[in-house]
C-alpha cells in the first residue's frame, strides 16, 4: 500500500521486537484486568471490562506511541533499506496495539467468562497451582482505575478516619505481597537517603555523559555483517589482506571529474532495483572559444594539487588528448579521413564553433574515448579521471576531508570558468559510500531529537506536569548518556549499523517513566510528594518489573543470532532495559521524592482554566 517492495534483512529484527515490545502490551492488558477483576470480585464481566479496558488501550497507547515515533522518525533516513526498517517495526508496533485491542481484550472477556462458569478446566483456571496465592493477590488494585485513590468506599470503619490515614491505609494494602513488600522497604531506603542518592545521580549522569562524548566516528567505514568467527567473513578479511588488495587500496581510487551531467537520481530510493538514468545537463557547451582554453588547461591544474593525481603515468586528459591529435593530424602528411572531413584543417585547440562537435566527435570513434559521450551530433559529456588517496572502506574523517577537498578547488573553478563550462562536479563510489555514512549520522541525531520530543509530549500528555515532563527528560536523557557510556567501554563506535539504533533506544527508554508519572498524579489536590512517590513506586513497580524482564529475554534470544546487526540490536536493548530500569527506579522516583511537587497539574489546570474562559 506504501509502495515499499523491498523487504531488506533488517526487517527480520521485527519479529524480536514484537517479541520485546509486543510482549509488553499484552502483559498491561492481562494484569490491568486481573487488577480489575480483584477489585471488583463480584462483578459482571461487563463491569469489569468496563473499567479495566480503557485503562489497559490507554496505557498501551502511551508506550505503543512513543516506540512507534522512535522507529518512525529513523524514515527521515534517505537510505533505503533503513526506511523500510523503520517503517516496517513502527508498523508491526501499531498493528500490535490494534491487535491487542481487537483480540486480546475479547479473549479476556472469554477467559472472565468461563472462569465466572466455573469452568474446571486447567488450561483455562490456573487455581489448582496458585491456591495459596490467591488471597494475597486479591487485594491488588489498579492504579489507573476509575476508582482513584483519593476517593475511598465510605464505611463504619474509616468514616472517621483522616485523608492521611486513609492513603496509609491504602499504601499498607499493597504490602501484602512480596513484590510490594520488596518495593515499600525499597522505598523507606531510598526515601531515607534521598538526598544522597540525588546526587549519586547527578554525579553519574555527569561521568556518563563525559564516557558518552568519546563516541567516536569508526576508524574504518566497513560494515561488518557477519561475526569474525563467521567462515564467510574470515575469508572476506583474508582475502583484504593478500597483497594484491593491499596494494591497491595503497593506489587510492579513481574519481570523475564530470560535465554535462546532473548529479541527480531519477530511480526509486526505495527499492534497489530501481536504477537511476542519466540526466543531461542541458547548459554545458564547450564549444565557445574560451571554454575549450578552459578545459584544456583544467587537468594541469587539478593534478598540481596535492589530492588529486593521474590514475596511470600515461594518462592524458581528453581535451589535451584532443588537442594533441589535431596537432598530429595537421602535421601529417596522410591525415585520416575522420580529420579531413569534420576538423576543418584545425590545427589545435580551440577549434571553431561550428567544427568543435562534428570534429571532436570523429576523433573520439578513431581513437575510442569513452569518457566524452555525443548525442544527436553534440557533445554532451565530458569526464575526466583523477585517482584520490582514499578508498571505499577509510576512515570517515578521511573520506570527509577528501571530498571537502576536491568540493572547495571545484567551488573556485566554477566561479571562474566561462558560461557553459561551470556546471562541473566530482563523483566516485567513496563518496557514495561517505554520503551514506553522512545520512546515517544525520538520521540519528534528527531522529534521536524527534523522538525525545515525541516522548516529552506523550510524557505531559499523561502527567499533565510540567515539572514531571522535566524530570521525564532528564531520566531519558541518564538512559541515554549511560547506555552510551556502555558502549563506548565496550568498544563501540558510531558506525552505519550503531547510529539507527540511538533513536530507537529513545522510544524505548521512555516507556517505564510514563507509568511512574501517570501514577504520581492519580492524587487529585495538593498531597505531599512522598506519598505520591511511594504510590507510585508500588502501583507500577510491579508491572513494569515484569515488563522490563519479557524485553531482557528477547533481548538474550538476539545475543545468539549470527547477524551482527541483530546482535547489536540486543545489546542496545539490554543496555537500554537495564538503565531504563535504573531511570525509573531511582533518578525518577529519587527526583520526585527530593523536588517533586505537591500539585503536579496544578499549572497546567490553572491555564486550561484561562483558556476555557
Amino acid at each position: 500500500i506504501a509502495g515499499l517492495v523491498f523487504f531488506p534483512f533488517l526487517n527480520f529484527i521485527g519479529i524480536f521486537v514484537v517479541f520485546a515490545l509486543g510482549a509488553d502490551d499484552v502483559f498491561v492488558a492481562v494484569d490491568k484486568w486481573k487488577n480489575a477483576r480483584h477489585e471488583l470480585p463480584h462483578g459482571t464481566t461487563e463491569q469489569v471490562a468496563a473499567l479495566a479496558l480503557p485503562d489497559a488501550a490507554y496505557a498501551m497507547l502511551l508506550t505503543s506511541t512513543t516506540t512507534a515515533a522512535a522507529f518512525f522518525a529513523t524514515a527521515i533516513c534517505p537510505v533505503g533499506p533503513i526506511v523500510c526498517f523503520a517503517v516496517f517495526c513502527g508498523l508491526l508496533i501499531t498493528f500490535d496495539y490494534l491487535m491487542n485491542i481487537f483480540l486480546v481484550f475479547p479473549a479476556l472477556c472469554l477467559y472472565d467468562k468461563w472462569i465466572l462458569k466455573g469452568s474446571k478446566n486447567k488450561c483455562i483456571n490456573f487455581d489448582w497451582c496458585c491456591q495459596n496465592t490467591a488471597s494475597d493477590d486479591s487485594n491488588a488494585t489498579d492504579i489507573e482505575s476509575s476508582t482513584r485513590p483519593s476517593t475511598p468506599a465510605v464505611t463504619n470503619e474509616n468514616i472517621d478516619l483522616t485523608e492521611s490515614d486513609i492513603r496509609h491505609n491504602e499504601l499498607e494494602a499493597e504490602k501484602r505481597t512480596l513484590i510490594h513488600r520488596f518495593l515499600d522497604a525499597y522505598y523507606n531506603i531510598l526515601h531515607k537517603f534521598r538526598w544522597f542518592v540525588l546526587g549519586v545521580v547527578i554525579a553519574a549522569t555527569t561521568v556518563c555523559a563525559v564516557f558518552a562524548a568519546q563516541l567516536t566516528l569508526p576508524v574504518s567505514s566497513e560494515v561488518a555483517i557477519l561475526p569474525d568467527s563467521n567462515p564467510y567473513q574470515m575469508h572476506r578479511s583474508w582475502s583484504e589482506n593478500l597483497l594484491s588488495n593491499v596494494l591497491a587500496k595503497g593506489e587510492g581510487s579513481e574519481t570523475l571529474i564530470i560535465w554535462g551531467l546532473t548529479p541527480a537520481d531519477t530511480g526509486d530510493h526505495l527499492n534497489p532495483d530501481s536504477w537511476t538514468t542519466l540526466v543531461l545537463d542541458e547548459s554545458f557547451d564547450p564549444r565557445s572559444e574560451s571554454s575549450q582554453n578552459y578545459l584544456i588547461g583544467f587537468c594541469d591544474r587539478l593534478f598540481e594539487t596535492n589530492f588529486a593525481s593521474k590514475i596511470s603515468s600515461n594518462y592524458v586528459c581528453p581535451m589535451n588528448r584532443f588537442d594533441e591529435w589535431l596537432k598530429e593530424q595537421s602535421k601529417s602528411n596522410a591525415p585520416s579521413d575522420a580529420y579531413l572531413n569534420n576538423c576543418d584543417g584545425a590545427l589545435s585547440v580551440p577549434v571553431s564553433y561550428e567544427t568543435f562537435d562534428p570534429c571532436m566527435i570523429a576523433w573520439t570513434k578513431v581513437v575510442n574515448e569513452t569518457y566524452v559521450l555525443e548525442e544527436k551530433g553534440e557533445v554532451k559529456v565530458m569526464q575526466i579521471r583523477s585517482l584520490s588517496s582514499v578508498v571505499f572502506d577509510s576512515p570517515f574523517s578521511d573520506l570527509r576531508t577528501d571530498w571537502n577537498a576536491y568540493e572547495d578547488w571545484l567551488e573556485n573553478e566554477r566561479g571562474t570558468a566561462p558560461v557553459g563550462v561551470n556546471g562541473v562536479y566530482s563523483s566516485s563510489i567513496e563518496y557514495w559510500w561517505f554520503d551514506t555514512n553522512g545520512q546515517m549520522l544525520k538520521t540519528a541525531y534528527g531522529a534521536a531529537a524527534i523522538a525525545l520530543v515525541c516522548a516529552a509530549v506523550v510524557v505531559f500528555i499523561s502527567s499533565r506536569s510540567f515539572v514531571l515532563t522535566l524530570f521525564a527528560v532528564i531520566s531519558i536523557c541518564y538512559v541515554l548518556v549511560a547506555a552510551t557510556a556502555c558502549l563506548v567501554g565496550l568498544g563501540w563506535e558510531l558506525g552505519f549499523l550503531e547510529s539507527i539504533l540511538f533513536a530507537i533506544l529513545i522510544g524505548i527508554s521512555c516507556d517505564f517513566v510514563i507509568h511512574f508519572g501517570h501514577a504520581y498524579t492519580m492524587y487529585p489536590g495538593s498531597v505531599d510528594r512522598h506519598y505520591r512517590s511511594q504510590f507510585a513506586l508500588t502501583h507500577m513497580g510491579p508491572s513494569i518489573l515484569a515488563a522490563a524482564f519479557t524485553t531482557f529475554m528477547a533481548a538474550v534470544v538476539m545475543v545468539f543470532t549470527e547477524i551482527t546487526f541483530f546482535q547489536k540490536f540486543a545489546v542496545i536493548l539490554f543496555m537500554t532495559i537495564v538503565h531504563s530500569t535504573l531511570a525509573s527506579f531511582v533518578v525518577f522516583i529519587a527526583l520526585c521524592d527530593c523536588i517533586g511537587p505537591s500539585e503536579p497539574t496544578k499549572t497546567y489546570d490553572r491555564i486550561r482554566a484561562k483558556l476555557s474562559y
